[in-house]
């Protein structure tokens, strides 16, 4: 039977699942907090969808109880680069706590937020 510590682990590890939709979409869902422990996986992975031709990636940050500040940068990064090359970003679906800090940063005039 597992510890206590090692169940809290678990309660905070940050899972993304990657789904094509199509050849010019592909959503990447994201359950768990997007913090610091979580932040490279998510670095590489936006990394990896950036690369690819998807025209359109959709982020699905329903699952996601937080977000901190250095995942909403790479969040930007990824929006930037993808508006070079005239492709787009956008969120579909996120709680409540991560629709109000992106309110409150005006996050939601940059990217389009489907709640």
């Amino acid at each position: 039977m597992p510890n206590l510590n090692q169940m809290e682990d678990r309660q905070h590890e940050t899972m993304l699942v990657r789904n094509e939709r199509s050849k010019e979409e592909v959503q990447l869902r994201v359950e768990g907090p997007l913090d610091s422990e979580a932040a490279e996986a998510f670095q590489k992975e936006l990394s990896t969808l950036a690369a690819g031709d998807y025209k359109t990636i959709t982020l699905d940050l329903s699952e996601v109880p937080s977000i901190n500040s250095t995942c909403i940068g790479k969040i930007l990064l990824l929006r930037k680069s993808l508006t070079e090359q005239e492709r787009m970003i956008r969120i579909n679906g996120c709680s409540e706590a991560v629709y109000n800090t992106f309110q409150l940063i005006k996050f939601d005039r940059l990217v389009n937020i489907d709640r």
